[in-house]
């Protein structure tokens, strides 16, 4: 969804909260919440759904301009901002002098393991595609092997951003070597029973589907997805540790290559692989592990670009009510990820209206849209009287109730 959401601030004060990030952070939540929307009812299949047949205009362009410029642009973000996060965190914490190195990483740990039962009952009881489980394994294993001294972590950024590389190309080694022939005309069998369950099934029927989609996504995204998520944590924690978020102003350089490499790798690729995948959803939708899903994993490069001109847009006079518009959602981005969950659930699925059975792609993508911006205003109204969200809230209290005993 989602990077998941995850706060800046430690252990409770509204002063310490940078609404840049915020504003990155409800961005994020915006474009996650276009893809999750279209693929809510398939279970375990495709990012963006499956075409109808045959699909017209406006669900074909409609299609392409998801592939190419939301899916797998905004999830880079939330995994880097949640690399940015474990850096303020960890460095409030040793600020505050509350324990030693040893306990502050006992409790970023403490708070890590929250997220991913959380994740976990996610994945299970409301949405397949949950996103907490994998930020939050992947975020225990950096903060146990990544390098705490500064000048190491630049090398490991490296190395597991050339292990995040190779794990784009895996799919297809795996196809060649195995010599997998999975290409059909149809949408697999086991993908229309788990939309039909989806669709119209309770919320029990819908448990056992659900358990079984939820795995074999995890489990499938063990060799895949896990090795970007761990580099974009580090290069995030780069950043924090850094400033490049907090001080822009002062690494312009950083900014301008982000946004010169986003566009120059990341746009052609997104343009060309939303060809490919949108020509293999409409003839082969059976196919897996096909180039075009290389080529849009590449692609997810163009978030580099997405974040550059949002820290440029978001520090001009005509974009500070932007900023402060997203921020609102992404301060309390935990919650709201949940709760967009629980919606897609009252509103398409089999116990609750069922309007997923027969909403097209563009009647999906405007609700999403009508949804977030609720969020916005609900997240303005409930931040008038509270400091956070109520999961983050929560979230907080676990995490550091022993640090508070000990003070």
């Amino acid at each position: 969804m989602s990077s998941t959401p995850d706060s800046v601030s430690g252990p409770a004060h509204p002063g310490w909260r940078i609404e840049r990030i915020d504003a990155l952070r409800g961005l994020a939540l915006m474009g996650i919440l276009q893809v999750n929307i279209q693929s809510f009812t398939w279970g375990a299949g495709e990012p963006l759904g499956y075409l109808s047949r045959p699909p017209g205009a406006v669900e074909s362009v409609l299609y392409f301009v998801q592939a190419a410029f939301i899916q797998g642009k905004f999830y880079p973000i939330f995994a880097f901002l949640f690399g940015v996060g474990i850096a303020l965190q960890t460095r409030k914490l040793r600020q505050r002098k509350y324990h030693d190195a040893p306990a502050v990483a006992s409790t970023y740990r403490r708070r890590l393991m929250f997220l991913l039962v959380l994740g976990i009952g996610h994945g299970v009881f409301l949405y397949c595609g949950d996103v907490l489980t994998a930020y939050a394994i992947c975020a225990l294993a950096f903060v146990s092997f990544a390098p705490t001294r500064l000048r190491s972590l630049p090398a490991f950024c490296l190395w597991s951003g050339a292990a995040a590389v190779l794990s784009i190309f895996l799919p297809v080694v795996l196809a060649g070597v195995l010599d997998l022939d999975s290409a059909g005309s149809e949408i697999p069998p086991s993908i229309v029973r788990a939309h039909d369950i989806y669709c119209y099934g309770g919320f029990l029927a819908q448990l056992r589907q659900r358990w079984i989609d939820e795995l074999w996504q995890q489990i499938a995204s063990i060799p895949t997805f896990w090795p970007q998520v761990i580099a974009l944590i580090a290069l995030g924690s780069l950043a924090g540790r850094l400033g490049w978020l907090e001080h822009p102003g002062r690494h312009r350089v950083v900014w301008r290559r982000a946004w010169a490499i986003g566009l120059a790798v990341g746009l052609p690729t997104a343009l060309l692989g939303a060809a490919m995948s949108y020509v293999r959803t409409r003839d082969l939708p059976g196919a897996e592990g096909g180039w075009d899903q290389v080529v849009l994993g590449t692609s997810s490069v163009l978030a580099a670009a997405y974040v550059a001109a949002a820290m440029y847009a978001f520090d001009q006079p005509w974009g500070r009510m932007a900023r402060r518009w997203f921020a609102s959602a992404g301060r309390m981005s935990l919650s709201n990820y949940l709760c967009q969950s629980v919606l897609m659930g009252v509103l398409l699925s089999g116990w609750g209206l069922g309007l997923g059975a027969n909403a097209s792609r563009a009647q999906l993508a405007t609700l999403a849209l009508l949804i977030f911006i609720a969020q916005v205003a609900l997240s303005n109204r409930l931040l008038e009287n509270f400091q956070q969200g109520p999961i983050e809230a929560l979230w907080r209290r676990w995490t550091y109730r022993i640090v508070r005993s000990h003070r």
